[in-house]
């Protein structure tokens, strides 16, 4: 199960820079006004970064264009065990794994895109 992505890059309303995933069902929504672009696809394509997808630096390029590149790091719960990693925009074919604190250990891996 995801856990949690954190990246320096997501807005100063989101406490701790942090989005956290509760067991069942998440859902992402927007303002009650209906205004676009609050980032609601770029976070479900951050999502699919996580996992090993390449939509978020491929076909999202305009979040790299106008952010420059960042790196991303996630939680993921594996029977009752939290493993952490970071993957960056400028290498995305790559991850590492990381300590709690999101510090990579060992060298990078290739990803599984």
């Amino acid at each position: 199960m995801l856990k949690e992505i954190k990246c320096d890059k997501f807005s100063n309303k989101i406490k701790d820079k942090t989005i956290r995933f509760m067991l069942g069902l998440n859902c992402v929504v927007g303002t009650d006004d209906a205004l676009n672009s609050i980032g609601k696809s770029s976070l479900l394509m951050m999502v699919d970064f996580c996992f090993g997808g390449s939509d978020y630096t491929n076909k999202d390029s305009d979040i790299i264009k106008n952010v420059g590149d960042h790196t991303i790091y996630f939680t993921f719960e594996f029977d009752s065990r939290d493993y952490y990693f970071s993957r960056e925009t400028s290498d995305p074919n790559h991850y590492h794994e990381c300590d709690s604190s999101y510090t990579p250990i060992g060298e990078k891996s290739p990803s599984i895109a």
